[in-house]
């Protein structure tokens, strides 16, 4: 009996053990990733004009080295050009993705603050506590997470459940219980028994960003992987936060710098997950944000209650349990609360169980429409 149709039968006979809600799934495992508010409008149409034109203080635009790397006619040439992985294969052969509005497709937060904390515990919890999450204070979560339920329904050791973030403050968002899962946040040593990652782990230390909250993404994901490869997690969770950091502080430049580097980062991560036996077509990647940003040159630096543009974020989903390719066309708008239930579901667990006020899976993720239009 192959491993698949080991795993099926056992929640088929218990379902108790998993909380079966479709046992025809074949994903085994979950990869979430985050990058703080990287806005629909970079994603979707790659290098914003308006933008550089404000942020160029001298010369002409088209001298400028961001021109001449992301510059292209159209908005799908220049989001090519900036993520090049991410919109010629992922998306073209592998996923689908949800929140151009441009083609009829829109996600919203439901929480009303546009920020951080309250963003990340909406997509961890399945829903928005506006009345206690009001601030990106730290302070631990007072509602059990995604991350902790899963590990729970699937009886999971600490290791299998891991979260890696550049801001410091999602180590107090992942859990409700500290010490649940594996969690590794802003400048927090890692300990790995292999040198290279012992050194990676000494140096996040001495190469500081302008935050003191917040380390370089490299880390992050360096740190992710050697956990991914060591521990063989079920569910993983990597969170990303340079491109809000960089626009808060104006910096266009590295804000699309991060997009192109994140970019390569999905192809190495995608690469060693189809590499390998326990990964390869088993597992799951969801990739969104906590919140938008303002939609033009005057306010794109920003977010948070007065900036109603925030509210809008995009999401791309590759499974091996989803037919859909490429970018949604007139579709139902989506919500960040959806995303810890459609989790779930990939795993053939229901999420309701932990929280039933959140929302419901993304069910049209699940159907049998090839194009994410149709």
């Amino acid at each position: 009996m192959t491993r698949a149709r080991c795993w099926i039968l056992v929640l088929t006979l218990l379902p108790t053990l998993g909380g079966s809600v479709n046992a025809q799934n074949k994903t085994e495992n979950l990869v979430l990733i985050t990058l703080d508010g990287a806005r629909t409008q970079e994603i979707f149409g790659g290098l914003d004009l308006e933008i550089l034109k404000a942020v160029t203080k001298e010369g002409r635009i088209e001298d400028t080295p961001l021109y001449k790397s992301y510059w292209a006619a159209t908005p799908e040439g220049r989001r090519e050009k900036l993520m090049p992985f991410f919109w010629g294969t992922l998306m073209k052969q592998y996923g689908s993705i949800a929140g151009n509005r441009k083609l009829g497709s829109t996600v919203q937060i439901t929480n009303s603050y546009r920020f951080s904390y309250p963003g990340y515990s909406e997509i961890l919890t399945g829903q928005a506590h506006d009345e206690i999450i009001n601030s990106n204070d730290k302070k631990r979560n007072p509602f059990p997470t995604v991350l902790e339920f899963l590990k729970r329904k699937l009886r999971l050791d600490a290791r299998q459940v891991g979260a890696f973030a550049s801001w410091d403050t999602i180590d107090w968002i992942v859990e409700h219980e500290a010490g649940a899962i594996t969690s590794n946040a802003g400048y927090e040593a890692y300990e790995h028994a292999d040198p290279a990652i012992q050194e990676l782990s000494r140096l996040q230390f001495e190469t500081l960003t302008p935050w003191d909250s917040v380390r370089h993404d490299v880390y992050t994901f360096r740190f992710a992987m050697a956990h991914l490869k060591t521990y063989q997690p079920r569910v993983l969770y990597v969170s990303l936060g340079e491109t809000d950091d960089w626009a808060h502080d104006g910096r266009y430049d590295r804000v699309l710098q991060a997009l192109a580097r994140t970019d390569a980062r999905l192809r190495q991560l995608w690469e060693y997950l189809q590499g390998d036996d326990h990964y390869k077509d088993r597992t799951t990647i969801m990739i969104t944000i906590d919140h938008g940003r303002g939609n033009n040159a005057r306010r794109w630096k920003d977010h948070g209650k007065k900036i109603e543009e925030a509210k809008y974020i995009w999401l791309a989903v590759v499974s091996p349990d989803s037919q859909m390719r490429g970018e949604w066309a007139g579709a139902e708008t989506i919500y960040q609360n959806q995303i810890a239930a459609t989790m779930c579901r990939f795993m053939n667990i229901d999420y309701m169980e932990s929280n039933p006020q959140a929302g419901k899976p993304i069910m049209r993720l699940f159907g049998n429409a090839g194009a994410a239009g149709n």
